[in-house]
């Protein structure tokens, strides 16, 4: 048994710190001018030296570092295109602040898709009278979009996209230092946008599915619900969200207008579905949304109908995620809708939300 513990424990040990090392490709951008400046020395000031931990195609977890080191990398990348040391050339120095690869997924005009970026921070400098001198400072993000179950694709290019960050990084210097023109990118990186907001991370994807029990004026039920989303700190969050519901007209309700039962079952794709973060675990929710189903209706008699429903609905309410890696969602919910049932026209009601964040 104390064999087993002890074999089991390395496996995990090895299976927790799986590392791979990601070989940075020399492949020269060509600056149309190669007189100027050279990269003398890179000086890695990240806490941690990985890019990330990522999960490979197999499923397994593994800790990205570049072959070598950062340093030795980026020299070497920088150094084939730029050359090396020459009495004609200035020394630059180099400290890398943040390079790390990241994944998420994002809602986009065509659904769901994966993003795969890779954000670099670099500070450039000179030697002055003896002293390193800071003369620029540059942040970028590199992205690129990918199909959700595109897994082999968006792993295999994560090494481009390193290099296309570097490249962007190396060409807006040189366009601010005015030594040589601007390069000309085999890696095609993204284009500059002026005044662009640079985020550290990738917002992070919540799925949540969630159970809701409803009562309302004329009905009661329950529904469950699919929510996915990225989290974000300021402005509108647009979730992606469907439901599906079950509910039951109240007795007294159904009987006042001739039946003895009346059952609802309805699909509420949404139509503008919104969430806004009040703090840290905490979003205000608000919905616009259209019911579409049908209702099964049994008279007083006992004889049996079908009747198809539709309508416009909406609802405000509020979602609490306290753990955000994965646990229990909660939240309650305030709605307002018309529909062509065959015992109301407007209704009204509340919902008590739970579920889970995985």
């Amino acid at each position: 048994m104390k064999t087993l513990s002890i074999a089991l424990f390395v496996f995990l040990a090895v299976k927790l710190n799986a590392q791979e090392r990601m070989s940075l490709r020399t492949v020269p951008f060509i600056p149309q001018s190669r007189e100027g400046v050279y990269v003398k020395s890179v000086l890695d000031k990240r806490i941690v030296k990985s890019l990330g931990i990522r999960e490979k195609t197999n499923g397994e977890k593994t800790e990205l570092f570049l072959k070598g080191s950062a340093e030795k990398a980026i020299e070497d990348f920088y150094g084939i295109s730029l050359g090396k040391d020459s009495l004609n050339k200035v020394p630059i120095y180099i400290e890398l602040k943040a390079l790390n690869v990241q994944e998420s997924r994002r809602r986009m005009n065509k659904g769901i898709v994966k993003v795969a970026r890779v954000h670099v921070e670099m500070s450039f400098f000179q030697t002055e009278d003896g002293q390193r001198k800071e003369i620029y400072a540059i942040k970028h993000n590199e992205d690129e979009v990918f199909g959700l179950y595109e897994k082999a694709e968006l792993y295999a290019t994560h090494e481009k996209r390193i290099r296309a960050a570097l490249e962007y990084c190396i060409h807006y210097f040189l366009k601010y230092y005015g030594e040589v023109k601007p390069a000309i990118s085999n890696a095609d990186f993204m284009p500059r946008k002026e005044n662009a907001k640079i985020d550290v991370k990738l917002g992070q994807w919540f799925n949540l599915v969630t159970v809701k029990g409803m009562a309302s004026r004329y009905f009661q039920g329950y529904g469950i619900s699919y929510t996915g989303f990225v989290d974000s700190k300021k402005g509108l969050i647009r979730p992606y969200e469907t439901s599906f519901e079950v509910s039951w007209a109240r007795r007294d309700i159904a009987e006042e207008n001739g039946y003895a039962e009346v059952n609802s079952f309805v699909f509420r794709p949404e139509l503008y579905f919104f969430y806004k973060r009040l703090f840290k675990g905490a979003y205000a929710a608000m919905s616009a949304n259209v019911p579409v189903g049908f209702e099964l209706l049994e008279d007083l008699s006992g004889a049996n109908s079908f009747n198809f429903v539709v309508g416009a609905g909406a609802s405000q309410g509020v979602r609490f995620i306290p753990w955000q890696k994965r646990g229990l969602v909660f939240g309650i919910d305030f709605f307002q809708q018309f529909e062509t049932s065959k015992v109301y026209r407007f209704d009204v009601g509340v919902e008590a939300v739970l579920g889970i964040n995985f």
